[in-house]
């Protein structure tokens, strides 16, 4: 299942969460679990848009220091397997 490297920042009383592969993907949560549940959504939010506007998701990199990994729900990464297949 395809993993996105994700920073995550206290940003006053929050935990913000950005994708610099999907920079389109930005959430926050009250608490690192909450953030990090959130950033799901975000991530497959922010790649919906790339197939909405025909054009290929973004490969994820590698995480670097304190990125931590963010991983697709199975649909979407079902998604990203049909989406290949068709290129």
């Amino acid at each position: 299942m395809p993993q996105y490297p994700a920073r995550l920042t206290k940003d006053g009383s929050y935990i913000l969460v950005m994708f610099r592969d999907v920079p389109e993907a930005i959430t926050f949560g009250a608490n690192e679990k909450e953030a990090l549940e959130n950033a799901v959504d975000a991530l497959e939010t922010g790649l919906s848009l790339y197939i909405d506007n025909g054009k290929d998701w973004p490969k994820p990199s590698a995480a670097i220091d304190g990125e931590r990994l963010v991983d697709l729900s199975k649909s979407a990464a079902t998604k990203s397997k049909l989406k290949q297949g068709q290129e």
